[in-house]
């Protein structure tokens, strides 16, 4: 049996705060049992009543109680347990190989009372132990980062400020999002229409979903990514944010199967980009809203080491046989070398380019439609972990097929070699 490195209970709020459903039910029992609690008064006296709201108010404590006795977890080296539940107990083991990303978060109703919820992010999805006090929620989190094999990202004297987001670029950056501006005009064009139509108020219902739209695409933006700062630590980076919720995950490099770059077409004229990885258990992770392209090309020499700018300067565009097959075919380009993989795609609203080490390929995939295989041109797919692929649209068939082929000879080299996951820059 491993050895145990960190256990306990999970703060007494926790149980509290799920024990909405007994609290739910008592005061109905209550209410709809009031003419007993009459008679008892009269017959008892306010004795009698005092007696009975202690006897009710016992047994929600007593429940509150072992609800929160019957959650905890246990470390070891090997995994992770949690328990929880009163009357089905419920059992969740993690292995600690398999957690990519350890997420503490500052809840905003949880900050009177200092606690903290932990979140392990898995392939399989997230396990969040919510909540903990201020001390365990630290301790827990060290602990599961050094034995994923990372000291631990709390170590003062290691950090370095990689990003640092202001207020006011981050306000600006949602508002210059073409995307976004495009989808409100056109959403608010098309929700207003019957309004200005008819003349009715009641025909104002049909842009109640274009404002929730309008929320999350603009204002909810911005409490949630306010404050964002990336800082490298010896465990790999750690990014803190939020306003309200306060947040913070941990990932290291060795976890980073891509890292996409991405341009909105407002955004061209302050060159700003945003930068998302492909992370087992999240999917297009945000690693920052909005920097300078430096700022980004600095972050991917850290991850991946300097041979990465070299893949990036020398795009390789499609033929003009693809323009029959997709409008945006110049914004289309490929390259690749011994250890890396660079895809690019869009030319108008948004302008993406997608980096991958040839180690983090699971498959390589070569597709091609009727209208493809009549112009000549097929795809080239390198699949890889966290969701993002990399891309060789509409290459010319002889292309694709020396690409595939040089990915899939890649994958067995490195594969044989043991060749690292990232390469970091020394």
């Amino acid at each position: 049996m491993s050895e145990v490195i960190e256990s306990g209970h999970l703060h007494p709020i926790t149980a509290v705060r799920r024990a909405w459903v007994q609290i739910s039910v008592l005061g109905w029992f209550v209410w709809d049992h009031r003419d007993v609690f009459d008679e008892i008064a009269e017959k008892f006296g306010s004795w009698g009543l005092a007696a009975s709201a202690t006897v009710l108010l016992a047994v929600l404590l007593v429940t509150v109680f072992v609800s929160w006795r019957r959650t905890a977890f246990t470390l070891t080296a090997d995994h992770l347990d949690y328990r929880y539940g009163l009357f089905w107990q419920v059992e969740r083991r993690i292995q600690l190989d398999r957690i990519c990303t350890v997420d503490i978060e500052h809840p905003l109703f949880g900050r009177p009372l200092g606690v903290r919820a932990v979140t392990f992010s898995t392939a399989s999805g997230p396990t969040k132990l919510a909540y903990l006090g201020p001390r365990a929620a630290d301790r827990l989190h060290d602990a599961v980062v050094a034995q994923t094999g990372a000291p631990s990202a709390k170590k003062k004297g290691a950090e370095g400020v990689v990003a640092h987001v202001t207020a006011a670029d981050l306000a600006l950056s949602i508002l210059l999002d073409a995307e976004v501006v495009l989808g409100l005009v056109v959403g608010g064009a098309v929700s207003f229409v019957p309004f200005v139509l008819s003349g009715h108020a009641l025909s104002l219902g049909l842009a109640l979903p274009w404002l929730r739209s309008a929320w999350r695409a603009t204002g909810k933006r911005f409490p949630q990514q306010h404050g964002w700062i990336v800082r490298e630590v010896e465990a790999g980076y750690r990014t803190e944010f939020g306003l309200f919720n306060k947040q913070q995950y941990t990932w290291q490099r060795d976890r980073i199967s891509s890292i996409t770059v991405h341009q909105p077409f407002l955004w061209r004229s302050r060159d700003w980009v945003r930068v998302t990885g492909g992370i087992v258990g999240h999917e297009d992770l945000l690693l920052v809203p909005v920097a300078t392209r430096a700022q980004a090309e600095k972050m991917l020499v850290r991850i991946y080491g300097p041979d990465v700018l070299e893949l990036l300067d020398n795009p390789v565009r499609v033929s003009r046989r693809a323009r029959w097959c997709t409008l945006w075919w110049r914004g289309c380009a490929f390259s690749y070398t011994d250890g890396f993989a660079a895809g690019w795609r869009g030319l108008f609203l948004k302008q993406t380019v997608t980096v991958s080490p040839v180690s983090r390929i699971l498959g390589v995939r070569l597709t091609q439609g009727p209208w493809q295989r009549f112009h000549g041109v097929g795809h080239v797919t390198l699949e890889l972990p966290g969701g993002t692929d990399v891309e060789a649209v509409n290459r010319s068939v002889e292309e694709a097929v020396g690409i595939a082929a040089a990915m899939r000879r890649s994958c067995v080299q490195t594969a044989r070699a043991g060749t690292p996951i990232s390469r970091p820059a020394t």
